[in-house]
């Protein structure tokens, strides 16, 4: 799943984040598709690591990943990492953008792959969204106990897909990817569910609540672990 770059790192609930500017995390992720392998990057929410921070075999999983990036800004708040730049670039998903231009710029092929048809139809408009004229080969939902994996790996192969974009919820997700890496013919998996599913709730009043309550129980939990 390629080796994680350990400088300018951070450690959260037992989870360790690359603290990369959206530049270098780029140029990370170039490398990554140019390998023979697939290469792994995780997009993490607030929402990701509560949820995990007693699970693991989950954490485990995601340190294995190749690329592990916050996905919210008071995540690095939360480990006191410094840089303005760096949570403005995080807060704006600058890295989400600039991988998704560079794989629209490169018409490069790219398979969507999320747990019900309304989170994949979602997915779609967000990636349209961010980069026009992405080529999208195909799509796929599957659930962790509906025994389709198997037929979902051969689809996937069989359009030759250089990026799966995958927004299955963790730690389904993660399973998924660290079960079946050696089987996918692709270059890099992009596990961004988090990001999308804050896109859509964003923007309404109960959303903007909720996120408030997350960002406050999050420190609380981030400071008890410190």
């Amino acid at each position: 799943m390629g080796d994680k770059v350990m400088a300018d790192s951070i450690e959260v609930m037992g989870v360790v984040l690359n603290c990369l500017t959206a530049k270098e995390a780029m140029l990370q992720a170039m490398q990554f598709m140019e390998s023979d392998l697939v290469d792994t990057i995780e997009i993490l929410s607030m929402k990701d690591l509560m949820n995990g921070r007693e699970d693991t075999e989950w954490k485990n999983l995601v340190n294995e990943c190749g690329l592990v990036i916050p996905g919210e800004a008071e995540i690095l708040k939360a480990a006191d990492a410094d840089g303005r730049k760096l949570e403005k670039e995080t807060a704006d998903h600058t890295f989400l953008k600039l991988f998704l231009k560079y794989l629209q710029k490169n018409q490069k092929k790219i398979f969507l792959l999320a747990d019900t048809e309304e989170d994949l139809a979602h997915a779609a408009d967000a990636v349209r969204r961010y980069s026009r004229g992405i080529r999208l080969t195909g799509s796929g939902v599957i659930k962790p106990d509906d025994n389709r994996e198997e037929s979902v790996i051969n689809e996937i192969n069989g359009t030759e897909t250089d990026c799966i974009l995958s927004v299955l919820g963790s730690p389904y997700q993660e399973q998924f990817i660290g079960r079946n890496s050696a089987l996918l013919n692709t270059k890099v998996w992009l596990g961004c569910g988090a990001v999308f599913r804050d896109d859509y709730g964003a923007g309404r009043p109960a959303g903007r609540l909720k996120h408030f309550f997350r960002k406050f129980l999050f420190s609380w939990c981030a400071g008890k672990e410190q």
